[in-house]
């Protein structure tokens, strides 16, 4: 997402396929009690996805053998995704995980395909829509840095079969380290109200709700550091790695607002965070017949905005070439030894509009298990755009923005040219616009057939139809202005092209499960999806020539049900070609490119109860995903040597070959103590593979107590290793060649980095 998120799940159950594992536990027991291990199970899951190493605030990519850009986990609330492109909003500025909701869902690959033609995995959340009994939860959260999180929630019964559901979630977290301009990046409020009638003798019911969301976030978290060419970071002088603020101290942003060509400041947490009107109308119907009728409409206004610093150079200044002063008082002489180049990118709240719905038509016998739904997605934009400029601050913690100054041929130190008094240069130079909407018409089917006690099928299917109707301001357009005297600050209106595009996706799976002995059997699938693109694909100055991706998959297993071991393990392939990426080279050029990634992999995935109480599973990933077709032309970029370049049969980029999950758990009597620890192998951290991230372990653990029925306490820590790992990618290494990475060893860098040592305390009561 804007908010990329990573890891964890049973993969074996969730690649490209049926939840293998639940499935095959839940045909080996009595229906009851496969019922209530199932929830279990599924709350137990989506708990353990909420388990973000990089932050708190949503759940973490799933991991699918793809980069988190490629296939992530997308966010649902009642059956619908809470954002329409988070290119232009964030999910978490509008959703955050609480006791509004009364059941969680973890939607594998395949489903998500079908059901909402994305690519991954879904977190799906439903709503508490009333309660038959008075009901309330009061919970609070806060941590080592100072956190502070409360969730309320209230519901119950009206007269004449109504119900009532109230909640709201504040969220005011300061991040882990302190900053010159505000105690909190992330200050969200949300709430909601939800009220539901009851018709038919209960058989049928609608609900409508409404939901307020205000968020104002910084996301950024980076830090400098030591790059070591195994793979591994030392601490930079005295910046101490996610302790210490690495964003410029004013929290203004002044940009050439490229629609008027005026100078605008802009507070980077006020002017461009998120508010959002929500309102929901749900409803569901028991027929006569035995068929189900479930359906939602949703409309949504956001006025959402972005703030995102791109760092780029961290240089060594050379005293004979340029100085550097401090915007805020020119007469004073910058005294450090390095200095950060940022490219700025900033978008104020713009207007955007939503209408989403589904209809599902379901039955359900004792051999089939058939839905037939109808949704449509409608997303309307007005002249969206990010407004760029360059910067460079101090190499320091609450570093201030410099301004360069040159010598001129008498000797003296004077501004450079390109900066103006506020230390901005190349106004609008990367700037990305466009305005228009969307709509996705989708029809969609599930089939499930029991075909005796040991034979179980799942069929699913998508036709999408996606169409885009917009304007966009390419490259041509962009020269053209120029020629007429407009320069990069500002858009010439009567230039933009109109971009109209069609496409038609589709989704397949099948899935199988034999329960070939009592306790031993075997499960496989085979998916096909395809994804095309949205009209801010077209915000760049080139042309992306978008067509659909088309994403095979196939996996095979095999389980072993023991009252003391559950073990699934599987073989699987993905794909995912035709995959277009707006990539940063050297001179701060921008080029979308395109390629093709494939990952084979073996996943096993076991659970050991030896003894009462107590809980162990582990998880173990092996994968191979390697570029293909993956040509880069700069042949007309002078800073990367006018050369094409191939990195077919390389490892992905941000991706590890290994992946292990080891989740043990003790529980007795009232007290319950958890631990899960996660390994990652070593990651590319550029598209030649020849630098490298080392690997990296994350880290939770807590003690719950229930300390009557009324009250629970929590008491966590995360990465209780206090590791520093760096993760992602280095920029500008994106064309580095062997001979040129030696220079990487020792030398200053800036990435990005997993949360430090945090303990986190939680208070929930019900009422």
């Amino acid at each position: 997402m804007r908010c990329k998120i990573i890891y964890g799940i049973a993969v074996a159950s969730m690649l490209l396929g049926i939840n293998g594992y639940s499935q095959v536990k839940k045909d080996s027991i009595a229906k009851v009690e496969k019922d209530k291990k199932e929830t279990k199970l599924v709350k137990e899951q989506t708990q353990n996805m909420m388990l973000n190493a990089s932050n708190d605030n949503g759940p973490r990519n799933v991991n699918i053998g793809l980069p988190a850009s490629i296939g992530g986990t997308t966010i649902l609330e009642n059956g619908l995704p809470v954002v329409y492109n988070w290119q232009s909003q964030s999910p978490t500025s509008v959703w955050r995980s609480g006791s509004s909701f009364s059941k969680f869902q973890v939607q594998t690959v395949g489903e998500t395909a079908i059901s909402i033609g994305d690519v991954g995995v879904s977190v799906s959340t439903f709503s508490n829509r009333g309660t038959e009994k008075k009901e309330g939860t009061i919970a609070f959260n806060t941590n080592s840095f100072g956190l502070l999180r409360g969730d309320l929630s209230f519901s119950g019964p009206m007269k004449n079969n109504w119900y009532y559901a109230v909640s709201a979630f504040l969220n005011f977290d300061p991040g882990t380290f302190n900053s010159d301009f505000t105690n909190y990046f992330d200050k969200t409020q949300i709430y909601k109200g939800v009220v539901t009638k009851k018709y038919n003798g209960g058989k049928g019911e609608i609900s409508v709700q409404y939901k307020f969301a205000n968020s104002e976030s910084i996301t950024s978290k980076v830090s400098p550091y030591i790059y070591n060419l195994d793979g591994t970071i030392s601490q930079f002088g005295d910046f101490k790695i996610g302790r210490d603020s690495y964003l410029e101290r004013s929290g203004k942003s002044t940009i050439i607002n490229p629609l008027t060509g005026q100078r605008e400041m802009l507070d980077q947490m006020k002017d461009m965070g998120s508010t959002s009107h929500v309102i929901d109308v749900m409803g569901k119907n028991a027929l006569n017949n035995g068929m189900k009728l479930d359906y939602i409409v949703r409309f949504q206004n956001a006025k959402s905005g972005l703030y995102n610093p791109y760092y780029t150079n961290l240089g060594k200044i050379d005293p004979s070439k340029n100085r550097y002063v401090y915007t805020d008082n020119q007469n004073e002489i910058y005294q450090g030894d390095y200095v950060q180049g940022v490219a700025m990118l900033a978008t104020p709240k713009i207007n955007q509009n939503t209408l989403m719905g589904k209809v599902d038509l379901s039955k359900k016998t004792q051999k089939h298990h058939w839905l037939v739904g109808l949704s449509n997605y409608y997303f309307d934009i007005d002249n969206y755009y990010q407004s760029t400029y360059n910067m460079v601050q101090e190499v320091s913690a609450n570093p201030a923005k410099l301004i360069t100054q040159l010598k001129d041929v008498n000797g003296n130190w004077t501004n450079a040219a390109t900066v103006d008094n506020y230390g901005n240069a190349g106004y609008n130079a990367a700037l990305q616009y466009y305005t228009g909407k969307e709509n996705k018409l989708a029809l969609y089917a599930t089939e499930k057939w029991t075909v005796n006690e040991k034979l179980d099928f799942n069929f699913g299917a998508r036709l999408e139809w996606q169409r885009i109707d917009g304007m966009w301001y390419p490259k041509s357009s962009r020269d053209a202005a120029k020629l007429d005297g407009f320069t990069n600050n500002q858009i010439d209106m009567s230039k933009r092209q109109s971009i109209q595009k069609d496409w038609f996706n589709k989704a397949f799976t099948a899935s199988f499960l034999h329960k070939t002995f009592s306790n031993v059997g075997f499960l496989g699938d085979i998916s096909y999806t395809e994804v095309a693109g949205n009209l801010s694909s077209y915000s760049g100055a080139d042309d992306p020539n978008v067509t659909p991706s088309q994403i095979p998959g196939a996996s095979v297993g095999t389980y072993f049900n023991h009252p003391i071991i559950s073990l699934v393990s599987k073989i699987t392939y993905i794909q995912r070609n035709n995959f277009k990426n707006n990539s940063s080279f050297q001179g701060g050029h921008k080029q979308t490119i395109t390629y093709d990634i494939q990952t084979m992999g073996w996943t096993t995935d076991m659970e050991v109860k030896p003894f009462k109480g107590f809980k162990f599973h582990a998880l173990l990933t092996l994968q191979n995903p390697e570029y293909k077709n993956f040509l880069v032309d700069l042949s007309e970029v002078p800073a990367e040597g006018n050369k094409v370049y191939d990195f077919s049969g390389g490892t992905a980029r941000s991706v590890s070959k290994v992946l292990i999950e080891l989740d043990p758990s003790y529980s007795y009597k009232d007290w319950k103590l958890w631990v899960s620890t996660r390994y990652f192998s070593k990651e590319a951290a550029n598209y030649p593979n020849t630098l490298f991230f080392a690997s990296r372990w994350e880290t939770f653990g807590g003690v719950a107590r229930k300390l009557n029925k009324k009250i629970d306490l929590n008491l966590n820590v995360v990465n209780f290793l206090n590791q520093k790992g760096a993760q992602g990618s280095i920029s500008g290494t994106n064309t580095t060649t062997i001979e040129q990475a030696q220079a990487f060893d020792g030398r200053p860098l800036v990435g990005t980095y997993i949360r430090p040592f945090t303990v986190e305390f939680g208070v929930k009561a019900k009422l």
